[in-house]
């Protein structure tokens, strides 16, 4: 019996690049799909495409809701999928025609609980490979600890969720990044990851939409990514106690990291100190270089430093 597999695609203005898209999911070499186009009030013509092609295949099912942001239709789509394994597709994005078919043999073949596959960027005509993709199979410890140095971990399209490891796992509503932590949600609640460097999809890189960048989104993204670095290192800890010392040591750089990205943004370097006051003691006795110590500390108080009319110098860790 062939398992059903259900394809939840998220959808808002979009409608250049919404034709192309379905074009390549209806063409799947792997046909037994549940297709869930998840209209978030578009205010272009993206709805009407939806239901034209809903009429012409019945695997396709379409929610029109009040626009709540992709978070909060992937999770309308999750709350409707009935099939065994779950992918997520953007909607002006496109894929192989083989992409259903790989993943879905990669995790019965290896049984895992996940697959992800390696993937193209592209913007007009340029094309780039991703890198750093190697044909292995992980434990979902040896996955988590990759997440320290491989921000590909958290993408959520190029990779297809055995239905059992999002049980209890959702998109957090009201975030700018909420795919990496729904990922490491993911992870942490399955067994084993498999990786094959093929790629599967094409990410479309865009200057308009949801990409565009402005002081106030680069705030709010700077902010989801405390508030998700503090809940993961909490999250992983609990459970792998023994990756406690890497992941207090990346918490630490990021830190280090933020304090700068925040300059100037009153509420960031609020933020950002409180949570250095909060870890304070954890990374000042933790198993961390001497080195990253001294910068964190010597970080902590860069806002006192015109107060204290103390000379920092340079700070050689980011050199």
């Amino acid at each position: 019996m062939m398992e059903l597999v259900s394809m939840i695609i998220p959808v808002y203005g979009v409608e250049a690049y919404l034709g192309k898209c379905l074009e390549t999911v209806l063409n799947q070499t792997y046909e037994n799909l549940e297709i869930i186009l998840i209209d978030d009030e578009s205010p272009d013509y993206c709805p009407e495409i939806c239901d034209q092609h809903a009429q012409k295949d019945a695997r396709i099912k379409v929610i029109h809701q009040k626009n709540g942001g992709a978070a909060n239709a992937r999770n309308h789509g999750l709350d409707m999928a009935t099939g065994e394994y779950i992918c997520f597709i953007d909607s002006d994005d496109k894929i192989e025609n083989n992409y259903v078919e790989k993943l879905l043999n990669a995790i019965k073949e290896s049984q895992s609980d996940i697959a992800v596959c390696s993937f193209k960027q592209w913007y007009k005509n340029k094309t780039q490979d991703s890198t750093g993709f190697k044909n292995k199979e992980y434990s979902s410890k040896d996955y988590i600890r990759k997440f320290l140095s491989d921000w590909t971990c958290g993408l959520i399209w190029n990779k297809m969720f055995d239905k059992k490891t999002l049980e209890g796992v959702r998109f957090e509503e009201g975030h700018k990044i909420d795919d990496e932590f729904f990922t490491y949600q993911a992870i942490l609640k399955a067994e084993k990851v498999v990786v094959f460097d093929e790629s599967l999809y094409w990410y479309r890189m865009r200057k308009s939409g949801v990409m565009l960048s402005g002081t106030q989104y680069q705030a709010q993204m700077l902010k989801d990514r405390l508030e998700y670095m503090t809940k993961r290192y909490e999250m992983v800890i609990e459970k792998y106690p023994d990756l406690k010392a890497e992941y207090l040591y990346n918490l630490t750089d990021n830190l280090i990291s933020y304090t700068r990205q925040a300059q100037g943004i009153k509420e960031l370097e609020k933020d950002v100190r409180a949570i250095k006051k909060q870890y304070w003691n954890r990374i000042m006795f933790g198993l961390i270089p001497v080195k990253i110590k001294y910068s964190f500390f010597r970080s902590f108080f860069d806002k006192t430093k015109e107060e204290l009319n103390v000379d920092e110098g340079e700070n050689h860790y980011f050199e």
